[in-house]
């Protein structure tokens, strides 16, 4: 059908206040490319099935599908209600591309409506995107991406967003950060996130003798603010926004840190990581096989074995591993190498794919295939 693949992009859910959002379109908007859409199920489905509208269909996080569902029957109704919509997008001519952020929406109460929501995206999407090669295999157990239709394009680090790398002492001064060592935790604190393996971990390290303080700054849930008031209970010294942590106060956080621990349960990706690298901030990972497959190699990381995850953090703060200038030097070198624009114009040249192979551009069909992984 003609005119269905013109160079405009119908995006959801449009979070434009998400960085991530923004670096990823900057190369698509700057190549004329129309970006719309918003965050509304209702609104976003509608358009889908409307013959009138034009573009590509991009979905990121899926979560607000079945967010709010009033239970398990509305749930299940709601997902086979958008993937519908999404078939009907894709009668009318219009290319799907899905990127895959998580394996299933986080602390999400609709589990099986949301793995068959996954199923059926990864089924529908003529392209998935995925931010890292071990992708397919570590959301394996909940769906199954098909590899012929499957591009890479890495997550990027925040290289030029935030601002630049303040001086240490300067930032530890305007935190009132007292520990010699400060150990940081970054964005919403929420209970999946296996704080309380992290909060242990603090109070084993200070037990043993290390002068090490924990940097606190996000907005929390559930009874994490009660969590952390025990751990200053316990002679835990914490410092602590917790809140929204506004843009300009970003670089601040991560130059007052020496490590970056990210005690997560299940991660498949993490743009805090990324955001650590990028004021050279070395960051501790939970040992899953995608994660130790993907970065096993870089110094700037370090692995704390899901099995002991309490232990084995404890374990690497006690190690001053993290103050190695030649650890933090290497973690902005891979700042430096995974750009936002490098990013945004891998992601621009796959959607231009995308779109001339819709409207019938002999170009696309090689460069497509050479694309794929």
């Amino acid at each position: 059908m003609p005119g269905r693949a013109t160079r405009r992009i119908q995006t959801f859910p449009y979070w434009t206040s998400n960085p991530f959002v923004q670096m990823l379109y900057a190369e698509v908007v700057a190549r004329g490319i129309t970006v719309t859409g918003n965050a509304n199920v209702r609104l976003t489905t509608a358009a889908l099935r409307d013959p009138a509208t034009t573009g590509l269909v991009h979905l990121q996080w899926p979560s607000p599908i079945t967010d709010d569902a009033a239970g398990a029957d509305d749930a299940e109704d709601r997902v086979e209600d958008f993937l519908d919509a999404v078939r009907t997008a894709q009668g009318h001519g219009r290319p799907v591309l899905w990127t895959v952020h998580n394996s299933l929406p986080h602390d999400t109460t609709h589990a099986a409506a949301a793995r068959r929501l996954h199923q059926g995206l990864a089924d529908l999407a003529d392209v998935v995107h995925v931010l890292r090669p071990g992708t397919a295999a570590a959301v394996s157990d909940d769906y199954r991406i098909p590899p012929g239709r499957t591009v890479v394009v890495p997550h990027s680090s925040y290289h030029g967003v935030y601002g630049r790398r303040l001086d240490r002492a300067a930032a530890r001064a305007a935190l009132e950060v007292t520990e010699p060592v400060g150990v940081l935790f970054f964005g919403h604190l929420r209970p999946y996130k296996g704080l309380r393996y992290l909060f242990d971990a603090m109070r084993v390290v200070r037990q043993a003798g290390t002068d090490a303080g924990l940097l606190l700054a996000g907005k929390p849930s559930g009874d994490v603010a009660d969590q952390v008031a025990g751990l200053v209970e316990d002679g835990v010294p914490v410092t602590s926004a917790l809140r929204f942590v506004d843009d300009d106060e970003v670089a601040a956080w991560f130059s007052a840190a020496d490590v970056v621990v990210l005690p997560y349960e299940r991660i498949l990706n993490s743009g805090t990581m990324h955001l650590a690298s990028t004021y050279g901030v070395p960051v501790v990972l939970p040992g899953e096989p995608h994660l130790t497959e993907d970065f096993g190699d870089e110094r700037w990381i370090r692995f704390f074995d899901p099995a002991d995850p309490v232990g084995s953090i404890a374990a690497l703060l006690a190690d001053p591993w993290f103050r190695d200038p030649a650890v933090r030097q290497e973690a902005l070198n891979h700042a430096r190498e995974f750009t936002p624009s490098r990013m945004s114009r891998a992601f621009a040249d796959l959607v231009d794919r995308m779109l001339a192979e819709k409207s019938g551009d002999a170009f696309a069909s090689s460069s497509h295939r050479n694309g794929r992984t």
